[in-house]
């Protein structure tokens, strides 16, 4: 008895590791998305930082609750994935420093699907950046322009968020702004501290800032830096709305 139930152990146990060698039937996934995310007031790509937005999507092929995925959008605005499911799915702009933005339902992937594009309004924009160097001495300074100070959202009139602050952003790599910086600039001491309502930034009520926000940082000798600035508002993931960036290289001894 003992030699037929340890045959039958045996047996049990070879069936299962059999089934568990079988080999997966389903296709990898190979559709693909990919598009532009575009600033709605000057028709150019969204200006970014790598990975500091998504755009969120819902696959709605089988189920009508499905989790979220989230597909990264580059420094230069574009995204891109070719590793999805073929389906039709739900896709929004995410967490950006945007206004919220419409759901785009019911979008067709596959392996040959048209780019997607997605139009944003910026809480801010930063203009009239310069960056001055002498000798190890880097002065940058800007302007804020509020495209909207306030938004019809859900039926109801919503004010632009409190502006928090006006920071520098310095990076040895291509890649500048709040997920990929030099930390030392990271301090209190170079930034400037608003936590104001738009009007008091904008007394002329023009959708321009009344002052030029100034900023000195050192820098070192033989170093070329990518500097540019950035300013938020206080919606939920406080992420910077940036200038263009531009490339600062100083002189060795």
């Amino acid at each position: 008895m003992k030699k037929f139930v340890y045959s039958l152990v045996g047996a049990v146990s070879v069936l299962c590791m059999v089934s568990c060698m079988e080999i997966d039937n389903f296709d990898a996934p190979d559709a693909r998305i990919s598009g532009r995310l575009i600033d709605k007031t000057t028709g150019e790509n969204f200006i970014t930082d790598h990975g500091d937005t998504h755009i969120r999507l819902w696959e709605m092929s089988y189920s009508s609750n499905p989790a979220p995925q989230g597909i990264p959008v580059r420094f230069d605005g574009t995204y891109n994935n070719e590793k999805l499911f073929a389906g039709t799915y739900d896709m929004l702009p995410f967490n950006g420093p945007y206004w919220p933005a419409d759901t785009i339902r019911g979008v067709r992937i596959g392996k040959k699907t048209a780019p997607q594009d997605f139009e944003v309004i910026p809480y801010l924009h930063i203009i009239d950046f310069e960056a001055v160097l002498e000798s190890t001495t880097l002065t940058l300074s800007c302007r804020l322009s509020a495209p909207f100070t306030e938004m019809i959202i859900n039926e109801e009139l919503v004010p632009l968020p409190n502006v928090l602050e006006v920071r520098p952003f310095l990076s040895l790599t291509m890649y500048c702004g709040a997920a990929n910086y030099i930390g030392e600039y990271w301090t209190n001491e170079y930034r400037v501290n608003l936590r104001v309502p738009w009007e008091r930034i904008d007394a002329d009520g023009d959708g321009l800032s009344d002052k030029t926000y100034t900023i000195t940082v050192p820098v070192k000798e033989g170093y070329t830096y990518n500097v540019r600035m950035g300013a938020n508002v206080n919606y939920t993931d406080q992420k910077f709305n940036y200038s263009e960036v531009k490339r600062i290289k100083v002189p060795g001894n």
